[in-house]
């Protein structure tokens, strides 16, 4: 017997494989026999009234059909599909009929009344369609459209499985094995096609696909795989696929399909590929099995889709084993797709076996989008982000979006509020409906078994970031929980159904649900109270042995649980669950959230409403808040949670508390740069904790002095503070705080330029931090000494640095040391004159900045991007991002910030030629510098209101400001600034035609270029010195200056330094009446323009 391959049924593409699509003539054909059956049951079984009152129901919906007169189309095709289902109904109750054992039809009384009861309610709503006049018909019409598309997808979703039970139970296991179906009863059946349409598009999984292709046609023995995965991953549409594929029909030209959903046995099962096979009823005897393994021609596939439905239900899975094994053939292929990661023994997996399905990647998921609808805006990229790439969350999101009744942005608010319930597209079976789907899985069989296993279930979706696969933190767990629990078996129940997943986060293993599963889960399930207490009394036991954030070793635990702790301690406050150890867990959690550099705040907040009637503990959570608002540069909030905690402490007596109140004040007065304040917080404080003898918070104060005496240039003070608080800490064994003293010590030498033992003093802190365990301090010395190489014009040592120094604080978890060591690397960037880096540079600090609350950082990093548009010549974008640092750094309460910006904005207005704005920012910015005791700020903008005045002309003005500002960057330490002055002055004599002053001070510059390590600035000086030369006359001298320029622009990857000095040195040889070598390098100077997009230059330069 060979298979019917090619069916006249043509299947549609708006619903699923199981609906066939029939022709005028074939409608009335069917209305034929259905009204023939209905009369031939309602006679033969007139005894049994429901089933008669059945058959007369069917004859009125045929008789209906005629009198239709609105929404035609919509009404027959309804009529079209109860006329499919009752054909099976009648034909199997003909059956039932015709043998000896009509009474074993009570056994499906119940649902034959509730196909009677469908049948009424559409007979009902046929009638409202067969309304007369014009009026009638156009009333309610929308409703009555409704009603039908209701009434579509319940017939679709009736099962008539349980009347081929019926019939196989009757006549192979009830009845003698001679007895046969009566041939009156081989009336023909409605098939299904042998194979459904494959789906119109599968992306990502091509990767699958080769390795089922493959195992199918190089296995030597038939092939037997189970493609597995959680619900909604794409197995029906992987295996249609599949089967589809030329190089499979060409090795397997019969290939069948049957679709388990709905099956209720194994007996449905076999009746189903009897189906397929198109074995006639009057052939279903008792030998059954033996006439389907005999009807399969020779290479053939059979796949059998969703058998989860029948293997779910333990009483039925040692009978599927057996009908599997026996389908083992010679020449049948066997494909099963099931949910879950569990396969049916006693069937010889192909090897290597397939593993199971995972999520699509966002590329692959914006794909399928883009494919489908278009293209992707902001909100399709949350919805595919969120729904964690389930291909059947993916094809809903397209086709609520197709059907125009949705936006993306009103379909994104409403999974807001209701999460996966969103997504559906009318039905209520697992292909239109996201919920059901996952419902089918929480709720089946498996997972019924142990009802507590839902609880579980249940508790681990309070976890977003889901559970260690770890059996320590198992067992852990489990000890938590009441008895009876088994959490194992529990977890691994749920990894078999693809509840939950394995997903690797570097080193370690973690159960995780996907987020449509753990939104579902929150919403439809209740966790048990004694379940919530022991996981909520796990986390605070587990944060509780890891209290100081510098311990090495919670670092490997608590920054992968620090969201899954939130969810809990965030659901104890708000049930009421309150303790003292959920208030000390919530102190925890906050300083660990601060070390991370994401400072929570409601955690916190929430603590200090339940802990009022413990004064001192009620002080330390305010100063936890204090500390949050601190690292959010909520800095007046910050002040107000410091003031009020120091007011608890004092009423609850602790000195010790109150000592570190009044530091944290005093670090909140440093940030707003009130010196004097902070100065005087920091010494009342180093008294406070002498009093209680606490040497370490006497450290930290006079550490802390240090730092203001930094801001104060008080940097003799400085150094000596950081020498002393590094004693304290060397007496109180703290390595951790003297590698901190040491840091600070580095900066005072880079502030003083001695960088050689800036570089030594970075390096003992990071030994020192090394033996403290303490990767975050580590990674704070390498982004210093990162910033010393900068100085030192070693600018592939400082990448390297710097990124070493990004790795470290992602591996400490530290967004905000992350961002500013991106932000780091965008200045090596612009010095290399790699412009576009730089900029990606800055906008992903910008990025961290803002994910860490660090409003400063966030303004740096603007500043730093106005920076590049400048150099880019974008003097616009440029403008903008200053004006909209400013606005940060006030935000951030950072005066000197905010002079830099302004200075900044100074240098963009004179390159617009709006020199009166110019002026007015620059002398803004000296103000601001000033005002908060800035020598280095305010000598740079005297800097540049020098350049101001040279570029009117106003050179006695100019003059005495470079003249100003070498005293001041003298006063302040910086080599560097006072070689740009002094260079500068040179450019300005040289103005004047004093070019023996101008030599001179060329001379003085490069020595001090040369001191600071600044190549740039010594190649500027150099070139200066040859046109000093060319101007001179002294042409030989001036050539080798311009040769040595064009070097030391090269180092420092200046293209534009570099064009000039070429260009400068074509004019020498013009000079020298070296004609070619000029011709040379007037072109080599033109290239290097282009490359530069000086288009200015370009433009002037000879011989172009």
């Amino acid at each position: 017997m060979h298979p019917v391959q090619n069916r006249p049924f043509a299947v549609s593409p708006s619903t699923n494989h199981h609906e066939i699509i029939v022709s005028a003539s074939t409608t009335t054909n069917t209305a034929d026999t259905v009204m023939k059956l209905a009369k031939s049951v309602g006679e033969m079984l007139k005894d049994i009234p429901y089933v008669k009152a059945l058959a007369g129901l069917i004859v009125q919906i045929i008789e209906i059909r005629d009198e239709i007169n609105t929404t035609k189309e919509r009404s027959h095709e309804l009529i079209n599909k109860v006329l499919e289902r009752s054909n099976l109904v009648l034909d199997g109750l003909l059956s039932v009929a015709k043998s000896s054992h009509k009474d074993t039809i009570t056994r499906i009384e119940e649902k034959l009344m509730k196909y009677h009861k469908l049948l009424v309610e559409v007979l009902s709503v046929l009638k409202a369609n067969t309304a007369k006049g014009m009026f009638n018909r156009v009333v309610n019409r929308k409703s009555r459209l409704s009603d039908l598309e209701k009434y579509n997808r319940y017939i679709d979703d009736f099962n008539t499985g349980f009347l081929t039970d019926l019939v196989l139970q009757l006549y192979i296991g009830g009845t003698p094995q001679q007895a046969v179906l009566p041939i009156a009863t081989a009336l023909p059946l409605l098939y299904k096609p042998v194979l459904p349409p494959p789906a119109q598009l599968m992306i990502g999984r091509d990767e699958e696909k080769s390795r089922v292709i493959h195992t199918l046609l190089h296995t030597t023995m038939p092939a037997h795989i189970a493609i597995l995965g959680g619900g909604g991953m794409g197995k029906t549409t992987l295996a249609l696929s599949v089967l589809h594929e030329h190089v499979v029909l060409e090795k397997f030209p019969s290939r069948y399909f049957i679709s388990c959903e709905g099956l209720p046995s194994v007996l449905s099962l076999v009746g189903e590929i009897a189906n397929a096979l198109r074995i006639l009823l009057v052939n279903r005897d008792a030998h059954l099995i033996d006439t389907i393994i005999s009807s399969f021609p020779e290479r053939s596939i059979l796949c059998l889709d969703n058998l989860e439905t029948i293997w779910d239900d333990e009483t039925m899975r040692l009978e599927l084993e057996e009908l599997l094994s026996y389908l083992q053939l010679q020449d049948l292929s066997i494909i099963i797709t099931m949910r879950g990661t569990q396969r049916p023994s006693r069937v010889s997996w192909a090897k290597p076996l397939l593993p199971p399905l995972q999520s699509l990647t966002y590329d692959s998921s914006k794909h399928i989008f883009e494919l489908t609808c278009g293209p992707v805006d902001k909100f399709v990229e949350k919805l595919l982000k969120t729904v964690n790439g389930i291909p059947l969350a993916i094809s809903l999101i397209c086709a609520l979006l197709q059907e125009g009744s949705e936006s993306s942005k009103s379909l994104w608010c409403q999974w807001e509020r209701t999460q996966s319930g969103v997504l559906e597209n009318g039905g209520k079976d697992r292909l239109s409906n996201l919920d059901t789907s996952i419902h089918l899985s929480v709720h089946g069989p498996r997972m019924q078994e142990d009802p507590k296993t839902i609880d579980i279930l249940a508790m681990l979706s309070i976890l977003p970031d889901g559970f260690p696969d770890d059996e320590r933190a198992t067992e852990e767990l489990e000890n938590h929980l009441p008895k009876g629990y088994n959490l194992q078996k529990a977890l691994r129940t749920m990894q078999r159904v693809a509840l939950v997943q394995f997903n690797t986060e570097g080193e370690s293993r973690r159960l995780r649900m996907l987020d449509p599963v753990r939104a579902f889960c929150k919403q439809k399930l209740e966790t048990p109270d004694v379940i919530r207490d022991g996981i909520t009394s796990y986390y605070v036991q587990k944060i509780g042995h890891c209290p100081d954030v510098s311990d090495p070793g919670g670092h490997a635990i608590i920054p992968s649980e620090l969201h899954n702790i939130y969810a809990v301690l965030v659901q104890a406050w708000k049930q009421g669950r309150c303790s003292h150890s959920v208030a000390n867990a919530s102190i925890l959690f906050t300083r660990w959230s601060i070390y991370v550099g994401n400072p929570v705040e409601e955690v916190i907040s929430l603590a200090i409403q339940g802990v009022v009637d413990l004064p001192s503990f009620h002080g330390t959570c305010h100063s936890t808040l204090g500390q949050v608002y601190f690292h959010r540069d909520k800095l007046d909030k910050a002040e107000a949670s410091f003031e009020h905690a120091i007011v608890l402490h004092q009423q609850a007596h602790n000195v010790l508390g109150e000592a570190n109140d009044v530091q944290n004040l005093g670090e909140v007065y440093l940030r707003q740069n009130k010196l004097d304040k902070a100065e005087a917080s920091f010494e009342c404080a180093t008294e406070l904790h002498q009093q209680v003898h606490d040497v370490l918070g006497e450290a930290d104060n006079v550490n802390n002095l240090g730092q203001v005496y930094m801001r104060q240039d008080k940097l003799d003070k400085a150094e000596a503070s950081f020498e002393h608080a590094a004693e304290l800490y060397q007496q109180g064994h703290s390595v951790l705080g003297e590698a901190n003293s040491v840091l600070f010590l580095g900066q005072v030498y880079m502030l003083w330029h001695k960088l050689d033992r800036a570089e030594a003093s970075f390096k003992h802190a990071t030994e020192l931090h090394q033996q403290a365990h303490y990767a975050l301090g580590e990674a704070n010395d390498v982004l210093c000494l990162g910033r010393v190489y900068m100085q030192q014009g070693k600018l592939d040592e400082a990448e390297e640095m710097f990124e070493y120094g990004i790795d470290l604080h992602q591996q400490a978890h530290n967004v905000l040391g992350e961002g500013n060591g991106v932000n780091s690397l965008g200045l090596v960037y612009m010095q290399q004159d790699k412009l576009d880096k730089a900029e990606t540079s800055f906008e992903h600090a910008t990025e961290l900045h803002q994910k860490a609350h660090n409003v400063l950082g966030e303004a740096n990093t603007i500043q730093n991007l106005g920076q590049v548009y400048m150099q880019q010549e974008k003097l616009d974008e440029a403008e903008a991002m200053f004006e909209h640092a400013i606005e940060l750094h006030r935000q951030a309460h950072d005066v000197l910030g905010e002079g830099n910006d302004i200075r900044n904005l100074g240098e963009v207005y004179m390159q617009q030629n709006k020199l009166d704005k110019a002026e007015a920012s620059f002398e803004h910015a000296a103000e601001l510098h000033r005002q908060v005791h800035d020598v280095l700020g305010e000598a740079n903008s005297v800097y540049n209101l020098g350049e101001l005045y040279m570029e009117q002309d106003k050179l006695d003005k100019a003059e005495a400001l470079f003249e100003h500002a070498i005293e001041l960057h003298q006063q302040a330490r910086s080599v560097l600034g006072e070689g740009n002055d002094v260079q500068n002055l040179g450019e300005l004599y040289m103005r004047q035609g004093k070019l023996d002053k101008a030599e001179s001070l060329f001379e003085h510059a490069i020595e001090l270029h040369k001191e600071a390590h600044d190549v740039l600035g010594e190649a500027d000086s150099v070139h200066n010195l040859g046109e000093v030369y060319m101007r001179q006359g002294k042409l030989y001298k001036a050539e080798s200056l311009f040769e040595h320029a064009i070097e030391l622009h090269q180092e420092a990857h200046d293209v534009l330094g570099e064009a000039n000095s070429v260009h400068n040195l074509g004019e020498v040889y013009m000079q020298q009446g070296k004609l070619d070598k000029a011709e040379a390098s007037f072109e080599h100077a033109a290239e290097l323009y282009q490359q530069a997009h000086n288009v200015q230059n370009l433009a002037e330069t000879p011989m172009q």
